[in-house]
C-alpha cells in the first residue's frame, strides 16, 4: 500500500478499516458509484462515436442508475451520521481511531480474506451485476 509511505501507521489504520463489515460496504457502494460512472461514460462515448441510439439509450439508463446509487448512499451516509451523533461518537472518534490504529500498527490476521468477507462480495457483485442489467433491460424496453 503506497500511501504508508505519506504517514506512518496509515496501512493499520487502513487494514482496520477492510477488516469492520460497515466500513467495507461503504467501500462496496463507493466502488459501485465510480464503475457505474465509468460504464456512463464510456457508452455515452461509444453511443457519440458510432452514432448508436441504442448506446446512447443506455448511457441513459446508467446515468439514472448512477443518481439511484448516489442518493441512496447519499441518504445512508445521512443516517450513519445520524447514528453515530446519536451514540456520542463524533467526528473526533475518527482521529482517535486512526492515532490508535497508528500505535497499534499493522494486523496480521489469517486467512486474510474470511468466509464472510468472500459472502459479502459475492452478494455485492451479484446486485450490481443485476441492477446493471435491469438497468440495460430497461433502457433497451424504453428507447428513446
Amino acid at each position: 500500500m503506497r500511501v504508508a509511505v505519506v504517514a506512518p501507521g496509515a496501512r493499520g489504520y487502513y487494514q482496520r478499516i477492510v477488516l469492520e463489515t460497515s466500513s467495507r460496504n461503504q467501500l462496496r457502494i463507493l466502488g459501485a458509484l465510480v464503475c457505474t460512472f465509468g460504464l456512463c461514460i464510456s457508452t455515452s462515448a461509444s453511443g457519440e462515436l458510432l452514432r448508436s441510439h441504442v448506446l446512447m439509450s443506455i448511457s441513459d439508463g446508467f446515468v439514472v442508475l448512477l443518481w439511484v446509487l448516489f442518493i441512496s448512499a447519499w441518504v445512508a451516509g445521512v443516517i450513519l451520521a445520524i447514528v453515530q451523533f446519536v451514540r456520542g461518537r463524533g467526528v473526533g472518534d475518527w482521529f482517535q481511531m486512526w492515532r490508535k490504529s497508528a500505535v497499534l500498527g499493522e494486523v496480521n490476521i489469517y486467512p486474510p480474506v474470511t468466509p464472510k468477507m468472500r459472502r459479502e462480495a459475492i452478494l455485492s457483485t451479484i446486485i450490481l451485476g443485476a441492477s446493471l442489467c435491469i438497468t440495460i433491460i430497461a433502457a433497451l424496453l424504453s428507447g428513446r
